[in-house]
């Protein structure tokens, strides 16, 4: 009997746990606009009790007691809106069922479940008005499948049914009604019943109307082909041209994104004005390109009416087709290009991808194409600005000469500066410092001069060589420029453990802002390293408040994990920024319990 007991206190507590986790929020949620309150009066008296929506045109079950005999019923939905009750369809006392039918379309309702599929210990939620209540919900389980001597099933269920509650659906996890929730006995015990929903579709039955299972539900792409049909209609309703226009290359372009190009090519060709069309063509081709689709990008882009747009499409391709290794027919395309502009940047562009992969006297031969486009654009300052860009492509391809050759070419002197200036950059990042020095020095003008050395200076620190790195940095006229190339190697020195080298070079630097960073730098790879006590004397030297406070905070978390907790939360309070502090001392707390964590796994052999 002990054995009996304690196997039954065992299977009612997992049936508790299984009943508690259930969430039903989100089936609540969805279901609760197809519960009604249902309310009928007649002469003598107003009964109240729920019910649920199964259908759009307003059909509704309930429990036969709560309708017999009365002439006048209302069903008020959980929004406050009430339904007017035309009259009750069908009704079958024996299961305390009734069918009534209200005013109404297009309303919200809830699927019949397969009763006969419900399992004793399935997790059921009831919904309804008890005591005038509404929407209220209580959870329970099927506790037992009764069948009575007629024949007809109950389901017993631990969800609590109290007066006002007669009506209610019962759901499954689905969220199908699988029963009507009908009486309670409640002498000496609790006992809840609700009639199976099979029950209902038998009466349904009755009325000719049979509640097949819905049809599977659209696929996305279904959805897709409906919305765009849709789209079109809506579309070629819009009166205003212009209006209508945009509205078609919209529906191009999502055509697009799902790479159905002809439907796109379709809509696009009904846009009747011509930018718009051009500008959805150009997204199309452009697409196509990108999914190695070359011959019909071609084709879309010829349809393009405005040079300039067919221009920039070809271009695009050109390059699209060079990315992909194809180097002859992306030459090819870039040659049809009309505008010289375009037509040069496609080429300068192809020639880069060709001199990435190691095609370098090809890539030469394309470089060349791109300059003669580039000599025939009109504009001087187009000319200008395309020469550039070949020089800078020219030279990040290590191309160094024919760089400097193209350079001189350029016309307006401030795009010569820069072309230089970035010609010299990547002679610096090559490691020919010397060459890098002497064509900065040809940059007649301070700015783009400037520019030069720190990016020359940093690229020699980088390089390992910081005295020769502060020397071209000093070297720098403008004085801004200056301080960052000499903050940008202190914190390269600083990186590799030579701090009293990195704290000379922050010192010579003039700008307040940029001195400030340096130190911040230097104190934190000290951190790093362990110095702490020379991290936070080179912290106190930062001018700036802010970036001080972040210097801190840094030190701080570095202290904290590797063990100095006490250290850390004193450094954190030195931190003058409210917020930092804050963030200091949250880091420093989160650190200490991922150790007291590991340390108490350890412990217990995790």
């Amino acid at each position: 009997m002990v054995r009996y007991l304690l196997a039954l206190s065992v299977l009612m507590a997992s049936l508790t746990t299984a009943q508690e986790a259930v969430d039903w929020s989100s089936i609540v949620e969805k279901v609760m606009p197809a519960v009604v309150t249902i309310v009928s009066a007649d002469e003598k008296d107003i009964v109240q009790g729920s019910g649920f929506i199964i259908s759009s045109d307003g059909k509704i079950v309930t429990n036969f007691h709560v309708v017999a005999g009365k002439r006048n019923i209302l069903a008020r939905r959980s929004d406050g809106s009430f339904l007017v009750i035309k009259g009750i369809l069908a009704s079958d006392k024996a299961n305390d069922l009734a069918i009534l039918q209200a005013e109404g379309r297009n309303l919200p309702f809830v699927l019949l479940g397969n009763s006969d599929k419900a399992k004793v210990g399935e997790a059921i939620c009831v919904i309804g008005s008890p005591m005038l209540l509404e929407g209220m919900v209580s959870a329970g389980i099927i506790s037992a499948v009764r069948k009575l001597r007629d024949g007809r099933k109950l389901l017993q269920i631990t969800a609590p049914i109290s007066k006002g509650n007669s009506g209610s659906p019962v759901f499954n996890r689905k969220g199908e009604v699988i029963g009507v929730a009908s009486f309670a006995l409640s002498e000496g015990q609790n006992l809840n019943f609700a009639v199976p929903s099979n029950a209902v579709k038998v009466l349904l039955k009755r009325l000719g109307i049979t509640f097949n299972p819905l049809p599977p539900s659209p696929t996305l792409e279904e959805r897709l082909e409906r919305a765009y049909r849709e789209a079109i209609q809506a579309a070629q309703k819009i009166e205003d041209a212009q209006a209508r226009s945009l509205a078609l290359r919209d529906i191009a372009e999502a055509m697009v994104k799902v790479g159905q190009f002809d439907l796109a090519i379709q809509v696009a060709q009904k846009i009747e004005d011509a930018l718009d069309r051009s500008w959805a063509l150009k997204d199309i081709a452009e697409a196509m390109a990108e999914a190695g689709q070359f011959n019909l990008a071609q084709q879309v882009a010829q349809k393009i009416e405005d040079a300039r747009d067919r221009s920039l499409v070809l271009r695009f391709i050109a390059e699209a087709m060079a990315k992909a290794g194809q180097f002859d027919l992306a030459i090819q395309v870039a040659q049809k290009i009309e505008r010289a502009l375009a037509r040069s940047f496609a080429l300068r562009e192809i020639a880069e991808v060709m001199a990435k992969v190691g095609q370098r006297e090809r890539a030469n031969q394309v470089f060349q194409l791109a300059l003669q486009a580039a000599q025939k654009i009109e504009d001087a300052l187009d000319r200008s600005f395309a020469l550039r860009l070949i020089a800078e492509t020219m030279a990040k391809t290590g191309q160094f000469d024919l760089a400097l050759q193209v350079a001189q070419k350029i016309e307006d002197a401030l795009d010569r500066f820069w072309a230089l200036k970035d010609i010299a950059e990547a002679m610096a990042k090559a490691g020919q410092f010397d060459l890098a020095v002497q064509v900065a020095q040809k940059i007649e003008n301070a700015s783009p001069r400037s520019s030069a050395f720190k990016d020359i200076a940093e690229a020699m620190a980088k390089a390992g060589q910081f005295d020769l790195a502060v020397q071209v940095a000093q070297r720098i006229e403008e004085a801004w420029i200056r301080s960052l190339a000499l903050r940008d190697i202190a914190a390269v020195i600083a990186r590799t453990g030579q701090f009293d080298l990195a704290l000379q070079v922050a010192q010579k630097i003039e700008n307040a802002s940029p001195r400030s960073s340096a130190f911040k730098d230097i104190a934190e790879a000290m951190a790093k390293a362990g110095q702490f006590d020379l991290a936070i004397q080179v912290a106190q030297k930062i001018e700036d408040a802010r970036v001080l406070s972040f210097a801190l905070r840094f030190i701080a978390e570095v202290m904290a994990k590797v063990g100095q907790i006490e250290r850390a939360v004193e450094v954190a309070e030195m931190i003058d920024e409210p917020v930092v502090r804050l963030q200091a001392l949250a880091a420093i707390i989160a650190v200490k319990r991922e150790a007291e964590k590991k340390k108490e796994r350890g412990r217990s052999g995790g």
